[in-house]
């Protein structure tokens, strides 16, 4: 059974508990769960600022989990813009995955193309830079926020107009604060609605069955300064 670390980069408890119970039901007896929150940053993330520093955020708590509990065989960033993946990659040597990367390559590997949408106009820039990062510019149609609208139906509703104007073949949705309201849109939309979040779980249990994604974690080069004791053990430096 695989052991699966989660982790909320934001430090919403509530949050936290709404993306257990979403992994929890994807996964069901197939693996082992364990949910961590960020113990700093902010309880929304919404500027480049609170990305970066989330992405420390997840760093000290899969650290930390590691360091003071066990190495799970793989990690799921809950969070659809994946702060620090890469460097949570290149930190622990295990398979990491993100909600955004995962739904997004998900989708590129479909005929056509695709609309991406989540809240705020500021993610939508973010996840278009992800998407040229990843290489599959010519599989998204467009990417827009739906942060005016709160109920599943209008949601879907919209996005299926949009989808409709720009030609896109289906729709990735994704953000873990639509998690709760996801069903309604998928079941009310006329486009296909993908649901980013339980791909990347798929994903992250399917590659923590696979011993082979490990690779070594090499020492770090140079001595940290100021970094938590876990941080700087993981790091396989000790602060004085």
């Amino acid at each position: 059974m695989a052991r699966l670390l989660v982790i909320n980069p934001n430090t919403s408890t509530r949050m936290s508990q709404k993306i257990d119970a979403l992994v929890r039901d994807e996964v069901g007896a197939t693996a082992e769960v364990h949910v961590v929150t960020s113990d700093y940053g902010f309880d929304y993330i919404s500027t480049r600022s609170g990305v970066a520093i989330a992405a420390h955020a997840v760093l000290d708590a899969a650290a930390k989990f590691i360091v003071d509990q066990f190495r799970p065989d793989a990690i799921l960033l809950a969070c659809f813009g994946d702060p620090g993946r890469e460097a949570l990659c290149e930190l622990t040597g295990l398979p990491v995955v993100g909600f955004a990367e995962a739904g997004l390559q998900a989708a590129a590997a479909e005929p056509g193309t695709t609309l991406v949408a989540t809240k705020g106009s500021l993610w939508c820039e973010m996840l278009g830079e992800l998407v040229q990062r990843l290489g599959i510019s010519d599989k998204i149609a467009g990417i827009r926020s739906v942060e005016h609208l709160d109920d599943g139906r209008s949601i879907a509703k919209f996005l299926a107009a949009t989808a409709a104007e720009i030609g896109a073949s289906r729709i990735v949705l994704g953000g873990a604060g639509l998690i709760g309201i996801l069903p309604e849109v998928i079941a009310t939309s006329e486009v296909p609605v993908l649901d980013p979040h339980r791909i990347a779980i798929r994903k992250a249990v399917e590659m923590g069955r696979s011993a082979g994604h490990s690779k070594a974690v090499q020492p770090s080069p140079q001595t940290p300064v100021g970094l938590s004791r876990a941080l700087c053990t993981l790091l396989d430096r000790r602060t004085a």
